[in-house]
């Protein structure tokens, strides 16, 4: 629902929303596209003027209206699109055949135009050169780079040959899946990310199935495979203690552990070292790469079960009441304890609301920069603090009305 608008008014406003040089409007990034402003337009022109021009006369435009239905068939082929694209994810990957489209139905639409033919094409150059502005003004292009593909292999990893010639189960934990090094390793292997699996005993589907991915790995076949964290190496450039006891805190919640004090390797990759917005040094280039450890499964009994917090459930009920939508009832597995409070988190709204031992509640949407204050938990409780459910901060409104 990240795209999704929030109201009627930011739905009708969508083909304008998307000329905006902003990004998160109907993709991540800042890619405006002024071709439906274009075609609304170009619709309305030519529906005055046709009308204006039969005023008062009998013409007959059945020669005008044949050469154009191959047009209305495109144009409301696009329209009928858009509604469900609208209604359900608004993201622009799911509307690729109507952004191939849009551009060709505002050229015939300009081609319809009753004016000179000389005009017609200025107005169809026109919008091919403000739009190819604005894209270029944008530079999408090196937006989301992080590594330049070049030369095969397009991500190059040491692999060891062992883990080429068998399978096994590997999982990751960041955010990016660096999924191109899958090919690097036996095709058998099985393959998961931590990164947003909530843990088995949250109780919830996902968790269920994370527990059952994880319970099929063989033993001795279970790995983990991570960047290297920069600046938390041995000298030896496998992972400190500090980095060690970190990922091993986040491992738990799955029932895994290092097999061993030292289980890891390292592999240089020489993509990661190629990565990064300034020159690196030769030594940073020399410890960019993975650590490739290997895991084992610990007993029920023996992992650590995840801080869970329960003092606040009427409070995040409260909360879930109010904006279903924002915040779906239970969360993501119920609530995380804090040290100086309870966190729950609503992944697929994005959104994270917190409860402070202080007596303030707060919610959080993960592209605003700072939390928004809801009020004191008596206040949220009794009904007087309210979330402003078609106003969350960094989310509602259209892109130029947005606060971070």
């Amino acid at each position: 629902m990240r795209f999704q608008p929030d109201n009627w008014f930011e739905a009708l406003l969508r083909p304008f929303a998307m000329a905006a040089a902003d990004a998160n409007v109907y993709v991540e990034i800042m890619a405006p596209d002024f071709r439906f402003i274009f075609a609304l337009a170009l619709l309305a022109v030519l529906a005055a003027m046709t009308l204006l021009r039969r005023r008062g006369t009998s013409v007959d435009a059945t020669g005008a209206m044949g050469a154009a239905r191959p047009l209305f068939v495109l144009l409301c082929s696009l329209a009928i699109a858009f509604v469900p694209w609208i209604a359900t994810t608004a993201n622009g990957r799911y509307l690729m055949t109507g952004l191939l489209i849009v551009g060709p139905v505002c050229v015939g639409l300009a081609r319809l135009l009753p004016v000179t033919r000389a005009l017609r094409l200025t107005i169809a150059v026109g919008m091919v050169v403000l739009q190819a502005f604005a894209v270029q003004q944008s530079a999408p292009w090196r937006a989301w780079t992080l590594a330049s593909w070049q030369e095969a292999p397009y991500f190059q990893v040491d692999v060891p040959p062992e883990w080429r010639a068998q399978p096994a189960t590997y999982v990751t934990m960041s955010a990016i899946s660096y999924s191109l090094l899958a090919p690097m390793f036996h095709p058998d292997s099985r393959w998961m990310s931590l990164h947003n699996a909530p843990p088995p005993d949250g109780g919830t589907v996902d968790g269920r199935r994370a527990e059952a991915f994880l319970s099929k790995a063989e033993a001795g076949r279970l790995m983990l495979l991570v960047p290297v964290v920069s600046g938390m190496l041995t000298p030896e450039r496998l992972p400190n203690a500090k980095v060690s006891e970190a990922i091993s805190g986040q491992l738990a919640a799955f029932r895994l552990g290092f097999s061993g004090p030292q289980s890891c390797r390292f592999l240089f990759s020489r993509g990661l070292a190629g990565m990064g917005l300034g020159a690196k040094t030769e030594a940073q280039r020399s410890q960019s790469g993975f650590w490739l450890c290997h895991l084992t499964r610990l007993d029920a009994g023996a992992a650590p079960k995840t801080s869970r917090g329960k003092r606040y459930d009427a409070v995040f009920k409260a909360l879930e009441a109010q904006c279903p939508r924002m915040f779906p009832g239970g969360g993501d597995g119920g609530s995380r304890a804090l040290p100086n409070g309870e966190v729950r988190s609503y992944l697929q709204a994005e959104m994270k609301a917190y409860v402070y031992d202080s007596g303030e509640v707060y919610y959080k949407y993960y592209r605003a920069l700072n939390p928004v204050r809801i009020g004191s938990i008596e206040d949220l409780l009794a009904g007087s603090a309210r979330v402003d459910c078609g106003g969350i901060r960094g989310r509602s409104g259209l892109p130029w009305e947005r606060e971070i």
